[in-house]
């Protein structure tokens, strides 16, 4: 418990203690020692109560001066690495902190999340699973030549084992490319179910956008197996994205992309505003529910959150690792190492730190390499270590 809460939990204890006779049908007298010393518990009591808000209230405008300064950075000495910074909101319990935008972007605009789509695929996953309308870990459906072992959870914790290269995403050489602009548009989820079996699955890892289109059809198969036109997936499942998703949780600017197939592309192409990203990072802070209402199963935010052959990827989200070179964590170790992350290309980021009670999402456009995702992790962690704990 910090101070302030225990404070005005002292407050209460003697204002309760005070007015238990009220309670009781007793009513002091006016001018008795019994009124005098519920008056003064009382008067004791609010001023407690005003001082601990306005120690809070100095303690977030430090932390919003902390972040004002950083935000400062990104956009001057800084910007050089970084690149172009659209969005910054930064949530404590639920309370906004810090939020501005960049030169034409406001409240309202929609970024693209680019990889971020995979820890909302997660989350829809787990909607399925809440919803008893999938098992991760039965063969998939819609790939029926794959190894058996092949499952939701296999794609999710990207050891689906299938031959694939994200990589510098090279029309030539990059399988993502190929599957979203190439030989692979018209049907992502078929040109990743196509794949050969590189590795048994469950046993190595690699970063793979295809997975997660390919998890997206599979929730499809499940939940609207009547549904065979490209038409009436998309209608379907858009449907029920809004519906198990992105209303309850409060996403009211999410749309979601879909394949000439039909198929949500799931790794990558939804389209939402900093506020709706922030409040997706609030689903997973709060362990999947919102406003008393359990939108993930239990123990989902947890299986989102544990390592499986990487040690800086769980399912559907980075997480933190005193970890170096190419396996460096988005905060390099150097921040709360409880923080998990959806990252996206060139940038996007939701952080959730439950041990500081912080989501905090970042926007722009920043130039893919290892030393800008080095620089920004840099960026972020006094941000990150600005905040007490929760």
């Amino acid at each position: 418990m910090q101070r302030r809460q225990f404070t005005i939990g002292m407050g209460s204890v003697a204002l309760g203690a005070s007015l238990s006779g009220l309670a009781r049908g007793h009513t002091p007298e006016k001018g008795s020692p019994e009124a005098a010393a519920a008056a003064a518990a009382a008067k004791a009591a609010a001023a407690k109560a005003a001082l601990a808000q306005a120690e809070l209230a100095k303690e977030t405008a430090a932390q919003a001066e902390v972040v004002g300064r950083s935000w400062a950075a990104a956009n001057g000495p800084l910007a050089k690495i970084l690149g172009r910074s659209d969005a910054l909101l930064v949530q404590r319990g639920g309370q906004t902190v810090f939020e501005a935008y960049g030169k034409d972007h406001t409240a309202t605009t929609r970024h693209v999340s680019w990889s971020m789509a995979k820890s909302i695929t997660h989350a829809l996953v787990g909607c399925a699973v809440a919803q008893g309308q999938v098992d991760v870990d039965k063969p998939l459906t819609v790939a029926p030549n794959a190894d058996r072992r092949l499952t939701l959870r296999a794609l999710v914790t990207l050891t689906d084992g299938l031959k694939w290269t994200d990589g510098s995403y090279s029309p030539t050489d990059s399988d993502a490319t190929k599957m979203l602009y190439g030989v692979g548009r018209l049907d992502g989820a078929a040109y990743t179910a196509a794949k050969p079996q590189a590795y048994a699955p469950g046993t190595h890892w690699n970063y793979s956008t295809g997975a997660f289109q390919l998890a997206a059809a599979e929730l499809c198969a499940h939940l609207f197996p009547q549904a065979t036109r490209a038409a009436d997936k998309r209608a379907a499942m858009a449907g029920w994205i809004r519906s198990s998703l992105f209303e309850p949780v409060g996403m009211t600017g999410a749309v979601a992309e879909f394949d000439p197939a039909g198929t949500f592309y799931g790794g990558s192409l939804v389209y939402a505003t900093a506020r709706d990203y922030a409040r997706f990072g609030e689903l997973y802070r709060n362990d999947g529910i919102v406003v008393g209402r359990r939108i993930l199963p239990p123990g989902w935010v947890k299986f989102a959150r544990t390592p499986t052959r990487s040690p800086i990827y769980g399912a559907g989200f980075w997480l933190e690792a005193k970890t170096t070179g190419a396996d460096r964590s988005l905060l390099g170790g150097k921040g709360p190492m409880d923080a998990f992350a959806a990252e996206g290309h060139e940038g996007q980021i939701i952080l959730i730190v439950p041990s500081k009670g912080v989501t905090l999402v970042r926007l722009g456009l920043s130039p893919e390499s290892d030393a800008m995702w080095g620089a920004l992790g840099d960026w972020l962690v006094p941000i990150a270590n600005a905040f007490p704990d929760a």
